[in-house]
């Protein structure tokens, strides 16, 4: 995964805007939207989904607030008809946005081991301290996420880039079911192969039923000597 371009960024912003009589601690001039707008290989899907949300004039606006930014392979790891329902479904797009929002501006050495933290969404956002490095998720689904890149400050808060989209009890059931319904599509696929009622049939009989699919697997077993073997009584 390439940080480089927001890294080079947060650089290039703090080093035009530090000088040497100026604290380290000075925001930069950017907003959290135009900072990720910066880098685009990493957060142009973040961006299209918040826009979409209506949320981009939130996130440009006095704040402050605290992103837990997904990258686009993040976004990528998410089904696509995940992303769909999001898009369709406003009020549910918004809702996992805002999951990764925080208010005010919270430096990663500010979240504490332990510590639960009001999302803009409405439910708690968990902080698990592995040896040093902060995770941040749902304690409830014990699920958690790396933070990638911590403290890109902006002008109206901070950035802290995650490696995974942070998931809801709402969102993780969503996942169940679209996981349940490409298993039911699978077995009506798979009742598709026959179109004819199979008690009365062998099972040579039933493959030469459905040739688009078995033509190969047939002639293969005349070719083996295996046609009269498989219409016999069986069963096999």
């Amino acid at each position: 995964m390439r940080l480089s371009p927001i890294i080079a960024a947060a650089c290039a912003l703090l080093s035009k805007h530090v000088g040497a009589d100026q604290s380290e601690e000075e925001t930069v001039d950017l907003t959290i939207v135009e900072l990720a707008q910066s880098d685009p290989d990493n957060f142009s899907i973040l961006l299209s989904l918040v826009d979409e949300a209506g949320l981009a004039e939130t996130l440009s606006s006095e704040g402050p607030f605290t992103l837990f930014a997904p990258t686009n392979d993040a976004f990528d790891e998410i089904p696509d008809e995940i992303i769909s329902f999001w898009r369709e479904d406003g009020d549910a797009l918004k809702n996992v946005l805002m999951y990764h929002v925080l208010n005010g501006a919270i430096s990663s050495t500010d979240l504490v081991d332990g510590g639960d933290y009001k999302s803009l969404e409405g439910s708690d956002l968990h902080v698990h301290d592995m040896g040093g490095v902060p995770e941040i998720g749902n304690e409830a689904l014990d699920y958690f996420v790396n933070i990638l890149l911590a403290d890109v400050t902006a002008s109206n808060g901070v950035i802290h880039v995650i490696e995974e989209v942070l998931i809801t009890e709402d969102i993780l059931e969503l996942l169940e079911e679209l996981s349940f319904d490409d298993e039911e599509e699978s077995f009506d696929n798979e009742e598709q192969f026959f179109d004819d009622e199979t008690g009365d049939l062998t099972i040579l009989q039933l493959g030469q039923a459905d040739p688009d699919n078995f033509s190969i697997l047939l002639s293969l077993v005349d070719e083996a000597g295996l046609a009269e073997a498989l219409s016999s009584e069986g069963p096999f």
